[in-house]
């Protein structure tokens, strides 16, 4: 059970990974906001569903997925606030200012 849940934690962190290079790499700010909301959320998720067969299930784990149903509801949230944000104000690709 060890095994799967490493190979799912390994994924997790691949995926984080994945979208901070994303963060780095592209300038538009709603490219850069894709890279990371679909990438955090679900390299997280990983992470924490990895942890919690890793332990086995007991008493603590109980933090584990009500940290996952926030991270989960809160992400998206953000993500739209951020995007509505930049929308509303015009902002445009660094290059063009």
């Amino acid at each position: 059970m060890t095994i799967a849940a490493y190979v799912i934690m390994g994924v997790g962190v691949g995926f984080v990974l994945i979208g901070s290079l994303g963060m780095l790499r592209f300038r538009d700010i709603y490219s850069r906001l894709q890279a990371s909301g679909v990438s955090d959320n679900a390299g997280l998720g990983l992470i924490l569903i990895g942890l919690i067969l890793h332990s086995g299930w007991d008493r603590h784990d109980v933090t584990l997925v009500l940290l996952l149903l926030l991270m989960l509801i809160t992400n998206p949230i953000v993500t739209h606030s951020v995007a509505r944000s930049a929308f509303v104000q015009r902002h445009r690709e660094e290059d063009e200012q």
